[in-house]
């Protein structure tokens, strides 16, 4: 458990300021984004973090696996800020799951 709160934090901490530079204003109180950051990760983060420890997925395998997070975190949050049709929430989710991925395979390289 301490692992993976470890892992959420670091993805909140690099994923929250791209998630907020990308939505950019959207209106509401200045606390939405973060809300909707810690709420796309809540959906995502645990069920990828089992499967990369249970697994031990290659590094091919776990970038097609943020592919996918990044299509589920975009959909989700166009949902939620009814823009389906806008590309700023998918944009949004590739760019945060990006960072968050190239930061953690720079991470992996370093510590191996």
């Amino acid at each position: 458990m301490t692992l993976w709160l470890a892992l959420f934090t670091w993805t909140l901490v690099l994923e929250l300021p791209v998630y907020a530079w990308a939505l950019g204003r959207i209106g509401g109180p200045w606390w939405r984004v973060p809300l909707l950051t810690l709420a796309l990760n809540l959906l995502t983060h645990p069920l990828f973090t089992w499967w990369q420890l249970e697994f031990a997925a290659d590094s091919r395998e776990v970038f097609f696996v943020e592919v996918a997070i990044a299509f589920v975190e975009g959909l989700a949050l166009a949902l939620v800020l009814r823009e389906p049709r806008s590309p700023k929430p998918w944009l949004a989710a590739f760019a945060a799951n990006g960072v968050s991925y190239g930061c953690g395979m720079l991470l992996g390289r370093v510590l191996s």
